[in-house]
């Protein structure tokens, strides 16, 4: 067990940015409501050597590192924290002005009137009186402290170069044992204080017990990581309410999204899922983590990452799983999934009828190629203006290999005309040009062709397989899919 990554909480001397806490979802608004006591909070707080008048209390949640308080220094030089309603369970900080130093202390449901003294100049001594929570956590820290200072210098010695290798077997036996006293100290904590905030932040940065595989390396590699994917949070409690009030939990539900999920969307929906019906019973957990997904999704520009926001809209916020959202919010959020869904990769494309300079009518199904690569533009378009040089290179090259161009103008109306004019004016007569005057195929709608340049690849089954790419990542996009569907006829 590696004594450094034992436990990662710790009340220790850092900077650290300060955020008011609003948090500004571009989708959604939701607010927290606060439990309340009758006796409410209070906490003394007492620094030494400290010149500053403020003092600015502040706690966890999510990502966010957030404000709850200034507090002004009081006549008899102290400063206190309190109010009529009870603080929700977690980890809070004290910061030091100017430089942003802070301590933490945990605040529990039981006792939230207690006393807090330090030295500004010694962050690491902090005495808390009136709180056996802190008294806990402040002890259990002091206990790795001393394993710490016995535990390095070992290290040290053992990873010289110059110590004879009949000595640091020796020296990694005491490494272990002192490993082993501070796993067996936290399993007694554990099982002595089974509700408390210490106990739920040592099991979480307990490691994870992995047994022995048997295969081949790339068999043992997959084996490793599907178990350890499968219990990474058999020790963190998800579903407490306390767990997003720490500052390690984010980064647990950021690593099992990012490194511990398949990024396609498939699989980071399962994923999403798993997480929010563990979520559930900590109501402003699921709260935050729903809407701090949609609003991910909704940004993200990594191609194909539409349908988990997608999915998220339908499955929670179509589905009424998110309450606190008004009726308007909702009904925008689904609609801009609905219009998105149509033309998600893997989707049958929307076939259409269109016109050439002519007035025939062509319609995608009647385009014989293995890949259409519909694009669409405009002609005062500065950015589609750019695109049209590079499609050309690109048509040249891949014309050969099954590919047509299929340029779709989006001017309507009285504006109509300049489609042609423009695609003369910059030599687009290899592609095959289409356009809808007056919109009587919807072609605009069905690919929610708002912005331009916009860029589908469909392939001979009508399927979507990309899109949300932009002219220079066509070659790279090409070249992967003929050589997927060499590999497939080879097979």
């Amino acid at each position: 067990m590696n004594f450094q990554n034992t436990f990662r909480v710790r009340i220790y001397i850092s900077r650290l940015t300060m955020k008011k806490p609003l948090l500004l979802l571009s989708l959604i608004l939701f607010c927290f409501s606060f439990a309340s006591a009758t006796d409410g909070y209070r906490i003394d707080i007492q620094v030494d050597n400290y010149d500053q008048d403020t003092l600015v209390a502040g706690y966890y949640f999510g990502k966010q590192t957030l404000v709850l308080d200034t507090l002004l220094k009081n006549d008899e030089g102290g400063f206190m924290l309190e109010d009529d309603e009870s603080l929700d369970a977690g980890v809070y900080l004290l910061l030091l002005k100017p430089d942003n130093q802070f301590v933490q202390f945990l605040v529990d449901d039981k006792e939230q009137q207690f006393s807090i003294s330090f030295d500004a100049t010694n962050l690491i001594d902090v005495d808390i009186e009136g709180s056996s929570e802190n008294t806990l956590f402040n002890d259990y820290m002091k206990f790795l402290r001393e394993k710490r200072e016995l535990r390095q210098p070992l290290i040290e010695q053992r990873d010289n170069e110059a110590t004879p290798e009949s000595e640091k077997e020796a020296l990694s036996y005491k490494i272990e044992e002192l490993d082993q006293q501070v796993s067996t100290e936290q399993d007694r904590i554990i099982v002595e204080n089974p509700s408390s905030i210490t106990s739920l932040m040592i099991k979480a940065n307990k490691p994870i017990d992995t047994p022995e595989f048997e295969g081949t390396e790339e068999e043992v590699h997959q084996q490793k990581y599907l178990h350890y994917r499968a219990h990474y949070f058999d020790n963190i409690e998800i579903e407490n309410p306390i767990s997003v009030r720490t500052p390690f939990f984010n980064d647990r539900i950021d690593y099992f999204l990012k490194k511990l999920t398949y990024q396609v969307p498939d699989s980071i929906n399962k994923s999403i899922d798993h997480l929010l019906e563990s979520m559930m019973p900590a109501e402003k957990t699921y709260q935050y983590y729903l809407s701090q997904m949609i609003n991910e999704y909704a940004a993200s520009k990594i191609v194909g990452h539409d349908a988990v926001y997608v999915h998220i809209a339908e499955n929670y916020y179509g589905a009424g799983k998110a309450p606190w959202v008004d009726s308007v919010n909702v009904n925008k959020i689904v609609g801009d999934a609905l219009k998105l869904k149509p033309t998600l990769i893997g989707m049958p494309a929307p076939d259409f009828t269109a016109y050439n300079y002519d007035g025939d009518t062509i319609s995608l199904a009647s385009i014989d190629a293995d890949y259409r690569v519909l694009f669409f533009w405009k002609p005062d378009c500065s950015f589609c203006t750019k695109a049209v040089p590079i499609v050309k290179e690109f048509y040249k090259n891949y014309k050969d290999k099954g590919v047509e161009i299929v340029s779709i103008c989006t001017k309507l109306g009285k504006d109509y005309n300049k489609c042609w004019e423009g695609i003369e004016e910059k030599g687009m007569g290899e592609f095959i040009n289409l356009g809808d005057q007056y919109q009587r195929s919807k072609i605009l709608k069905n690919y929610n062709a708002v912005q331009t340049p916009k860029f589908f690849i469909i392939d001979r089954d009508d399927t979507i397989i990309m899109k949300g790419i932009g002219a220079a990542q066509l070659d790279e996009v090409m070249d992967e899919m003929l050589a997927r569907a060499a590999t497939r006829s080879g097979e």
